[in-house]
């Protein structure tokens, strides 16, 4: 039997399924999340997705508008490059320019 500080919440149901739909493009950027809707697609009341909105406010996924209601923002940063573009840049500084090289005497 879990441990009631591991057990999942309804809010953080909706709440992990709102973010993984943000954070995989499910849902777009700009779309309007209607909390009774989610409400009844969820089969819970009201009041977890209003929590789920905060969390997800506080991440700055989600923003309240005036006489709007909640607006998807998006994801609020941009991926690491891949290991492989920074190597394939790495590299042509160091082909490019001996001096990128550290510790090198190459004249």
């Amino acid at each position: 039997m879990a441990e009631p500080s591991q057990r999942r919440t309804k809010a953080d149901i909706v709440y992990e399924a709102l973010q993984s739909g943000i954070m995989s493009g499910a849902i777009a950027e700009g779309e309007h999340l209607r909390q009774q809707e989610i409400a009844l697609r969820w089969g819970v009341s009201q009041t977890p997705v209003r929590e789920a909105f905060r969390r997800l406010e506080s991440e700055g996924l989600v923003a309240y508008e005036e006489n709007r209601g909640v607006i998807v923002r998006g994801i609020p940063w941009t991926p690491p490059p891949s290991p492989i573009e920074t190597l394939a840049r790495r590299w042509n500084e160091l082909v490019t320019d001996p001096d990128a090289v550290p510790g090198s005497d190459f004249p």
